[in-house]
């Protein structure tokens, strides 16, 4: 992606949670702190200055009371949408300097969907509980994949098998051997997030 597009994608995040924080009566401040993030971090993100790391995008969605793809561009053409392979956001799985990166290949808050393509290796930090509203969908391409759950037996998934499994499990990843790990992940919610 070209840092033009790279820049225009972090000031419509940066725009998407400001109008939800606003919508909600939300001050910066208590946004932050109900975030677990910096005031001036959150403040860079809605000036287009910073991106967020999918781990902090789940958590705004959260307390916001929406759904994370609201909070991403959306595609522009939503009938039929082509993401070449060089196309796409990168979002780091979690603040921490090591983090994962993953390749934001579509959302669409209006069908409740976000795909991801994920590339990590053992080095890469993925020690992220991650616990939301939908389905999860993951399908391992290349290499080894712990997937542990905070409520049920952990699964090693090899190339070919695919995880399904309800979103508000807590779970997280773990690379198994040497070999980089290549999945696609598929969030479904099941009805929009409104808590009022």
């Amino acid at each position: 992606m070209a840092a033009a597009e790279v820049d225009q994608v972090r000031v419509a995040v940066g725009r998407a949670v400001r109008a939800a924080r606003v919508r909600e009566g939300m001050s910066m401040r208590a946004l932050a702190a109900a975030c677990g993030v910096s005031q001036a971090f959150l403040s860079a993100v809605e000036r287009g200055l910073s991106t967020p790391s999918l781990a902090t995008i789940y958590r705004l969605a959260d307390v916001l009371g929406t759904e994370p793809a609201s909070l991403l561009p959306p595609p522009d053409d939503l009938d039929v949408a082509v993401i070449r392979s060089h196309e796409g956001r990168m979002v780091p799985t979690s603040d921490r300097p090591n983090a994962a990166l993953g390749r934001l290949v579509f959302s669409d808050a209006s069908r409740h969907l976000e795909v991801y393509e994920y590339v990590a290796t053992a080095g890469d930090d993925l020690d992220v509980w991650y616990e939301h509203p939908g389905d999860t969908v993951l399908h391992l391409i290349d290499g080894s994949l712990r997937v542990e759950f905070a409520s049920r037996p952990s699964v090693v998934l090899q190339p070919g098998d695919s995880l399904v499994h309800a979103a508000k499990i807590a779970h997280r990843w773990t690379v198994e051997g040497d070999q980089p790990v290549r999945l696609f992940l598929v969030v479904v919610r099941r009805e929009p997030v409104n808590r009022r």
